[in-house]
């Protein structure tokens, strides 16, 4: 699992977050539709997002991942607000990362000699997802997790530029269409 470009579409999925658990949160999108309606559409997403696909080879059920995604929505919305989470959202990613045994291996990222963490037993997609929603809980600025400024825009992602003042999920989505309206409202005050 190596680290998203910004603004990037994966099969017509948004993996613009920055961190595997947001682009998990935004398979729901109020533009694009629900990713994870379908047992199909879970599947698609999990190759998208470069897991390993579910050990089971059966068709992937799709209740466990919504359970899931609505808990970390909860938790994202939490933490952006800087207020207390509900329990039941933080028991629910609780479940899966108590569901499997997580243990440490070396592992080459970007060229780099990384300590990265293997799961084995439960779901494994699920527990990733899990384990990296607490991986970045327990070392995140607040200040840089924000929903895009897009007005029909409901992704979210971690802002990891030096000055922390990125506005928009993609600019090739909502920030180029910021741009083009600014400059066809700037040209009728012109002319």
């Amino acid at each position: 699992m190596g680290e998203q470009a910004i603004g990037e579409l994966r099969d017509g999925m948004p993996f613009v977050g920055g961190r595997l658990w947001i682009d998990f949160v935004n398979s729901a999108t109020a533009t694009m539709g629900d990713f994870l309606e379908t047992p199909d559409g879970w599947r698609r997403w999990i190759a998208a997002a470069d897991l390993p696909p579910e050990s089971t080879g059966e068709m992937p059920d799709v209740g466990p991942a919504r359970d899931l995604r609505t808990a970390l929505a909860t938790l994202l919305a939490h933490l952006i607000r800087q207020t207390i989470p509900p329990q039941q959202a933080i028991d629910a990613v609780n479940r899966h990362l108590g569901a499997v045994a997580v243990r440490k291996q070396l592992q080459i990222r970007d060229g780099v000699l990384a300590i990265g963490a293997a799961t084995m037993g439960g779901s494994d997609v699920l527990a990733a997802i899990a384990q990296d929603f607490a991986d970045f809980a327990a070392d995140f600025e607040p200040h840089r997790l924000r929903y895009c400024s897009g007005p029909d825009c409901t992704l979210a992602f971690y802002d990891t530029a030096r000055n922390a003042t990125r506005r928009w999920c993609s600019m090739a989505l909502c920030g180029n269409r910021h741009k083009v309206k600014t400059h066809r409202a700037r040209k009728l005050v012109c002319d």
